[in-house]
C-alpha cells in the first residue's frame, strides 16, 4: 500500500469517527437547547408570580391590612423560587451554549477532514492512473516476422499452403458451426447423468467490466482510459487460386 493510499484510509477512517462524533453533538445540541427553553420558561413563570407577589405585600403594608405574615410568608417563598429557577435557567443556557460550541467545532471538523480526504483520494487515483498508463498489464502483441525477398519461396508453394489453408479453414468452420449446434442442444439438458453422459453446469467465473472501467475512468479524470495497439490482422484471400484449382486433398 503507498503512502498515499495509506493517508487516505486514514482520513476516511478520522472522517467517519468525525462525523459519529458530529451526530452525537447535534443530539447533545438538540438536547440541551430544550432543555434550556424549558428551563426559562419557567424561570419567566416564577419571576411574574414572584413580582405579583411582593406587590400583593407592598398593598398589604401600605393599608396595615391583615394576613401580611402569610404575604410575607408568600413573596418570600416565591421571590426564592424565582431566583432558583432563574440560576437553573442560566446553567442550562451555558450547557446549551456549550453543546452548540461542541457541535460547530464538530462539523468544521467534519468539513475539514471531508476535504483532505477527498483530496488525498484524488491523488491517489491520479497515481493509480499514472501507473496503469505507464505499466502495460499485458505486453503488447508482437507483429509477426515476414520473410525478406531473399527467403520467399517458390509462387507454387505458397499458393500450395493457401489452397491446403483455405481447405482446412472451411472444414474447421463447418465441424464448429456442427459442434456449436449438438452443443446448443445439450445444453436444454438439466444437470444429470444420462447413460455414460453426465451433464453438469460450473457458474462462469468473472471478467473485468471494461465498458464500466472505461465510463469510471473518464467520470474521474476527465480523460479517455489509456489504450494499447492489438496484433495486426491477417486474412488470406486464396479466392482467385481456387476459382481456378480444385482444393488440394489433405492427407489423413
Amino acid at each position: 500500500m503507498s503512502n498515499t493510499t495509506k493517508v487516505t484510509a486514514r482520513l476516511m477512517t478520522q472522517l467517519l469517527a468525525a462525523e459519529t462524533a458530529l451526530t452525537t453533538a447535534r443530539r447533545e445540541e438538540a438536547r440541551t437547547a430544550g432543555k434550556a427553553t424549558r428551563a426559562a420558561a419557567r424561570a419567566k413563570t416564577a419571576r411574574t408570580a414572584a413580582a405579583t407577589a411582593r406587590r400583593d405585600l407592598a398593598k398589604i403594608q401600605a393599608t396595615a391590612g391583615k394576613g401580611l405574615a402569610a404575604a410575607t410568608r408568600k413573596a418570600e417563598t416565591r421571590t426564592a423560587k424565582a431566583e432558583e429557577l432563574t440560576e437553573t435557567a442560566r446553567e442550562a443556557k451555558a450547557t446549551a451554549a456549550a453543546a452548540r460550541r461542541t457541535a460547530r467545532a464538530a462539523a468544521r471538523r467534519v468539513d475539514r477532514l471531508g476535504r483532505r480526504a477527498a483530496i488525498a483520494a484524488a491523488r491517489s487515483v491520479e497515481k493509480i492512473a499514472a501507473r496503469l498508463g505507464e505499466t502495460s498489464l499485458t505486453p503488447a502483441a508482437e507483429d509477426d516476422r515476414t520473410l525478406t525477398a531473399d527467403e520467399l519461396p517458390p509462387v507454387a508453394e505458397i499458393e500450395a499452403h493457401a489452397a491446403r489453408h483455405a481447405d482446412l479453414d472451411k472444414r474447421a468452420k463447418d465441424l464448429a458451426k456442427a459442434a456449436d449446434a449438438e452443443k446448443t442442444w445439450l445444453r436444454t439438458l438439466p444437470v444429470g447423468i444420462y447413460g455414460g453422459v453426465v451433464i453438469t453446469r460450473t457458474p462462469g467465473r468473472s471478467v473485468l467490466d471494461g465498458t464500466q472501467v472505461a465510463l469510471d475512468y473518464t467520470n474521474l479524470l476527465g480523460q479517455l482510459p489509456p489504450r494499447k495497439a492489438t496484433r495486426t490482422t491477417f486474412k488470406v484471400d486464396a479466392s482467385a487460386l481456387l476459382s481456378r484449382t480444385a482444393p488440394v486433398a489433405v492427407a489423413a
